[in-house]
Parts: C-alpha cells; structure tokens; sequence
C-alpha cells in the first residue's frame, strides 16, 4: 500500500533559474560581491573583487566536483568559508551567521513555483498520503524551507531532508533510506517524484521505491534501462494517475 510521496525540490516543486544558467553562477557570484563588500565595511582587507572570486570559486568548484564524485553531501557556506581561511579572513561562527543572511537572500530572486504545485499537495494530502522532501542541495536548509514557506509549501512537507546537510547526495540509496526512516515508512509504501533520472529515478529505484518523472523543460535525458514508474508532464497529473494505479 502506497502510504508517502516524497518529493524532489529543484525542477520539481519550485525551479531555480538564474536567468539562461542553471548551474548558479551569476547569482552565487552577485552574493559574493555582497559578502565581500560586507566584510570591508567591517574592517577586513579581502583581496580585490576579481582574484576574491577567483579564489572562492576556486573552493566551490573543488568542493562541488568532489561532492559528484563520491556522492557526498557538501554545502556552499562550507566551501565559501575555507575560502574565506585561505585569504587570512578569520571570520568565526558568530560573525558568519551575520554575512550569511545577505550573501543567501539572493538566490530567493530566482524562485518560482511549478505549475500547479500547491493544488497538487493539497490534494495529496486530503487523500491521506503523508508528503516528504528529499533534495540535492549546495545551499542551506534555511534558504529552501524560507522559498517553501513564501509559496504555501512548508506545512505540507514536515520531513525535509537536505543533501547539504547529510553524509550522502542522490542517487546514493543511503540518503533515500535516510529519508524513509524519518518519515517512518518502508521503501515499497513510498513513490518518489523528481524530475531527473540520474539522479531521482536511478536513486529512488535503487532503495526499493516506486517513482514517478515530471518532464523538466531544462534538461532532457535518456537512460537505457531506466524507466519510471509513472511520466507526468505537471504535477496536477499526479494525483489521478497514482490512483490509476491503485495507489
């Protein structure tokens, strides 16, 4: 019995469009330029703009890549404030936790909602299914609970996970297994929905999970082998096609 759906965030519940790019540079870079600035109103000495943001890029990159590879969990703010230790910036948890608010609130002016989003969790939740996320992330778990909460998404979605935060990212089954315990649910009572198959339907697979594609208009993949349970073009088809399938 299908007793949990569980959610992918980005390209899913909520896109993140940084203009043309997907990959965040322009506003990760447009932050950076606030921190820096931050920083020198503060009386610090950083290097100037273009070598400061060769350098942190630098340790994004490096920490980005390996996050890939081993399919670990990392975090932007890690890797900004190694950057900041590699250029002598001493900045400490306190003073951190005042240049993070401004160097984050920039990426809420990339966030808009899937079609069809709220409705579609609503609907879910009044035919008694209890709703999760689970999400590859660089950026901090207050910076996306801030976006769903701006969109009438938060209350829906008690259990959040994170890979920011965690040992593993998707499609590592560990962070998937991690999630269904949360939520107090075995693989097969669960269907994950993301709009991904490298990472979503291979992971989620993986772990024992049903799962369900949402056709991204960013990106188009093709994996041999690889099939989801259920295609849907907007999440507003979910709904009846889980009950289609007698779930």
């Amino acid at each position: 019995m299908l007793k949990t759906v569980i959610f992918d965030l980005g390209g899913t519940l909520l896109h993140y469009r940084d203009g043309e790019n997907a990959d965040f540079r322009n506003i990760t870079r447009r932050g950076l330029c606030i921190l820096r600035d931050d920083l020198l109103a503060r009386g610090f000495a950083p290097p100037p703009e273009a070598d400061f943001l060769a350098i942190v890029f630098e340790h994004i990159g490096a920490a980005y890549t390996t996050s890939l590879q081993e399919l670990r969990g990392g975090s932007m703010e890690a890797a900004v404030r190694q950057a900041l230790g590699a250029m002598g910036l001493a900045v400490d948890d306190g003073l951190w936790g005042d240049l993070r608010g401004p160097f984050n609130a920039v990426v809420d002016e990339i966030v808009f909602p899937r079609e069809g989003v709220r409705e579609t969790l609503a609907a879910l939740h009044a035919r008694g299914y209890r709703l999760g996320l689970l999400s590859n992330t660089f950026w901090a778990a207050d910076v996306h609970d801030r976006h769903l909460k701006a969109h009438g998404l938060l209350d829906f979605l008690p259990v959040r996970v994170y890979s920011s935060g965690e040992v593993h990212i998707k499609p590592h089954p560990a962070i998937f297994q991690e999630t269904l315990a949360r939520m107090g649910v075995l693989a097969p009572e669960a269907i994950y929905v993301g709009d991904r198959l490298d990472a979503d339907v291979i992971g989620a697979h993986r772990a024992g999970m049903r799962t369900a594609l949402i056709l991204s208009p960013y990106h188009d993949e093709c994996i041999e082998d690889i099939e989801p349970d259920i295609i849907i073009g907007e999440l507003p088809d979910l709904p009846d096609r889980l009950a289609a399938h007698g779930w």
